[in-house]
């Protein structure tokens, strides 16, 4: 009677079993845990597929078209830099923000902040006497009259207001109009409220005032400019004005 024998399963067959038994029971086990030891041809192949990736959401991020934080971001909750944002130190549209190209604006100015800006008075002589006009605007109006100055080329600076035509100042609730130059003028500049049809009162109109000079000469140029501060008043309004549309204006105002 022979007995058979049992020959032990060759090198190759062993590798064969456990490669696939690996197949068929680890594939999750190995999909996450493999690496790849050639960096520099993921990196290649990082940096190729770069510009078709996206991120759809993100919380945060230094750059996003949408985000609720980012230091640049089309559409921010914060950001630093947003073409529209809630919140951002400089945006395109904002609620509230630093720098804006559009911002909701003030209804009158805040008390102590101050508009400055040029004028100019000019026109032409028929007989003396003749009368040239000009306009000063304010950017938003004040809440009440502020009372007005004229400081004639070298004249000295009366109470309320500081400074000299290059570095005009006026004090809150003031309006200090300095002047550069007058050729072909007598006496002061007038300075009107237009909105009370007054001329000869302390107080010019909360939305600017009306500038008028009249010649020396019979005939020629008559030429007036300088500069121009006023400072909102701090203290409530003595009285209510109605809203009126504001003149417009020969020379934008900054406020500061």
């Amino acid at each position: 009677m022979f007995k058979r024998r049992f020959r032990l399963p060759s090198p190759a067959l062993v590798i064969s079993m456990v490669t696939l038994s690996l197949v068929l029971g680890g594939t999750a086990f190995a999909a996450s845990t493999a690496t790849h030891k050639d960096k520099k041809a993921d990196t290649k192949l990082i940096k190729k597929l770069a510009p078709t990736l996206s991120v759809k959401h993100a919380k945060t991020a230094d750059n996003a078209t949408h985000a609720t934080s980012a230091d640049s971001a089309t559409n921010a909750t914060n950001a630093t830099n947003a073409t529209n944002a809630t919140n951002a130190t400089n945006a395109t549209h904002a609620t509230n923000a630093d720098t804006a190209t559009t911002a909701k604006s003030p209804t009158t100015l805040a008390p102590g902040k101050t508009l400055v800006g040029e004028w100019t008075v000019e026109g032409e002589a028929s007989v003396v006497g003749s009368s040239a006009g000009g306009v000063i605007s304010f950017a938003f109006p004040l809440a009440s009259r502020p009372t007005k100055h004229y400081i004639a080329p070298g004249g000295p600076t009366p109470s309320g207001c500081t400074g000299d035509v290059v570095n005009p100042g006026a004090a809150p609730g003031n309006l200090c109009v300095f002047a550069e130059e007058a050729v072909n003028q007598q006496g002061d500049l007038v300075i009107c409220d237009w909105e009370h049809s007054e001329c000869f009162t302390s107080l010019a109109s909360r939305f600017g005032a009306g500038l008028v000079a009249f010649s020396s000469g019979a005939s020629g140029l008559i030429k007036k400019d300088g500069t121009w501060e006023v400072t909102a008043p701090t203290t409530p309004a003595r009285r209510n004005a109605a809203p009126r549309n504001a003149h417009s204006s020969h020379h934008p105002a900054s406020v500061r």
